[in-house]
């Protein structure tokens, strides 16, 4: 009798702790309380600046404006990009005509992505024939294109390929849009297709082994580069 009284409250007493605990674990809203918080939620900060933090205290005031990371070399460039060495200036331009050829070996696989590029970014104001009569000239948005991509027209191909980059007259910058590469293969496309002055094609496995485009680019600049910039003002 007496063990069976004891049981009871043994058996009661463990439910009390286990209700007690239970309840306990709630935070207002019944939320379970959180178990170091900062290691998931953690406080929402500016990359490269020393915040000083330390258990949500500053322990140094006067690092919190600070950038913890030091400034790149003189020089430096980010990976995967080459700076363009010539200037969106009238002098750049012509520079440009006069120093760069293309440096993307010719072949019909890149004439056909130059012409998927040109549908993507040309054809609504240069048209489908390069007449400067695209959509956007059609509906009255912008006036008609004066250049014509015919084989009467003497436009170097670094030209181009700097109007391409910085852009010229209404022609916005097409930089941020578009590679050096893609940049080269629809300059290919532009004098193949409308200007009849498509190179010699050369063999795909050749095509593989030509310097890429920035390499060139960087070896035809002149001593003193400036850094590309996509500028869409008229030059």
């Amino acid at each position: 009798m007496k063990r069976t009284y004891l049981n009871r409250i043994t058996t009661i007493a463990l439910a009390a702790v286990a209700v007690f605990s239970i309840s306990s674990c709630k935070e207002e809203g019944g939320l379970a309380p959180e178990y170091m918080p900062d290691m998931y939620r953690s406080p929402a900060i500016e990359p490269y600046v020393d915040y000083g933090e330390v258990q949500g205290k500053y322990s140094n005031p006067e690092y919190t404006d600070r950038m913890s990371a030091r400034n790149p070399v003189e020089g430096t460039i980010a990976r995967g990009y080459m700076p363009y060495a010539y200037e969106n200036t009238p002098e750049g331009y012509d520079l440009a005509g006069q120093n760069l050829t293309n440096p993307i070996a010719y072949s019909e696989n890149v004439k056909a992505e130059g012409k998927e590029l040109f549908g993507m970014f040309c054809v609504h104001c240069h048209g489908d024939k390069g007449q400067g009569d695209g959509t956007l000239v059609q509906r009255d948005k912008f006036p008609p294109i004066p250049t014509k991509f015919t084989p009467e027209l003497q436009l170097p191909e670094g030209k181009m390929f700097h109007t391409i980059t910085y852009g010229k007259g209404l022609m916005g910058a097409h930089a941020s849009q578009l590679n050096q590469e893609e940049r080269w293969k629809l300059v290919h496309y532009i004098r193949a297709e409308f200007m009849g002055l498509a190179p010699a094609a050369v063999p795909a496995e050749a095509a593989e082994e030509a310097a890429p485009a920035e390499e060139v680019a960087a070896e035809a600049a002149p001593e003193a580069p400036a850094g590309e910039e996509e500028n869409h003002e008229a030059h």
